[in-house]
């Protein structure tokens, strides 16, 4: 059977990204605003935006710390993973889903024209 876990996203950060120390590596966590727009049945224009919690490993990571922050466009390739934990205060089932990011694009310009790419961390191509 074929399975596939990809998510491919563009959207807007919602905070300054956060880089910590985890084991021998780094790890960089972001928030992502990803809005859809709609027209419903009667023609009116409708928004609605998701969060998205964002996980960026090593030097991608780094890249993305340096160069981003809040209000910085990107479009994310990357994978879904799901947490789960019992509360503490509770006892409840709680679960969190991340976006495990392969490929960080920036799409502000400025961004893009002052990092350093990185295989996986690619800069927005300029048009001729």
């Amino acid at each position: 059977m074929f399975s596939l876990n990809r998510v491919i996203v563009t959207g807007y950060l919602g905070k300054d990204p956060e880089t910590a120390q985890a084991a021998a590596t780094t790890v960089t966590k972001f928030s992502l605003a990803v809005t859809d727009r709609w027209k419903d049945g009667s023609g009116e224009k409708q928004e609605r935006t998701n969060w998205l919690n964002i996980v960026v490993w090593n030097g991608n990571g780094e890249n993305v710390a340096q160069y981003l922050k809040k209000g910085s466009h990107v479009l994310i390739e990357g994978s879904l993973r799901t947490s789960e934990w019992d509360d503490k205060d509770t006892g409840q089932k709680r679960w969190k889903t991340e976006v495990h990011a392969a490929q960080v694009i920036f799409l502000d310009k400025k961004a893009a024209e002052a990092a350093q790419p990185l295989p996986t961390t690619r800069r927005r191509k300029k048009a001729t």
